[in-house]
């Protein structure tokens, strides 16, 4: 039976998918900058909630040839990542109170773009378009944006566990 893969989820568990970390209580450990050990065509669905924008352009191009590689044929991953244009348009327009809900409260514009970027061990923050291009590149096709916690997929409603903050969710298909 196809797997459901959480990569990247921290302390998020999921019950009734695989959750994958480097450390914590996932059900697997392994480091996601390294091959997936799972075959070729083995999962139907894969999440990630705010792991990509923590690896290079270079890692997170490699991440994503091994989604693609372990989805089967029509399988789906779907990804939530910081919005490197929403984070500049609270710059440009001084709402530096947006994050308040989750404890970042940044000093000024400024500060709040250099902590957005280097805070939390980011190292590539994305807009939409970098984004789709990307996945592109790593062989997805049948990209679409969605909403927080709604997808056309059952098994991918309602997985985010962070509060919404304008991020980028992403489906796109093998």
């Amino acid at each position: 039976m196809p797997k459901k893969l959480h990569l990247g989820c921290g302390n998020n568990i999921i019950k009734g998918w695989i959750n994958i970390d480097i450390s914590g209580i996932a059900d697997v450990v392994t480091d996601l900058r390294k091959p997936l050990p799972y075959p070729d065509n083995s999962a139907l669905y894969i999440f990630n909630e705010h792991f990509i924008e923590h690896l290079t352009l270079e890692e997170a191009y490699h991440f994503l040839r091994e989604c693609y590689r372990t989805l089967i044929p029509k399988g789906v991953l779907r990804i939530t990542t910081p919005d490197l244009k929403y984070l500049v348009d609270c710059y440009l327009s001084k709402q530096t109170s947006t994050w308040e809900d989750v404890g970042w409260t940044p000093k000024t514009p400024c500060q709040m773009v250099n902590e957005g970027i280097t805070l939390w061990g980011h190292k590539f923050l994305y807009d939409q378009e970098e984004l789709e291009n990307l996945l592109r590149s790593a062989g997805f096709s049948n990209i679409a944006i969605r909403s927080w916690r709604r997808s056309d997929h059952f098994h991918l409603c309602n997985l985010e566990c962070r509060p919404y903050h304008n991020e980028i969710i992403v489906e796109s298909s093998k």
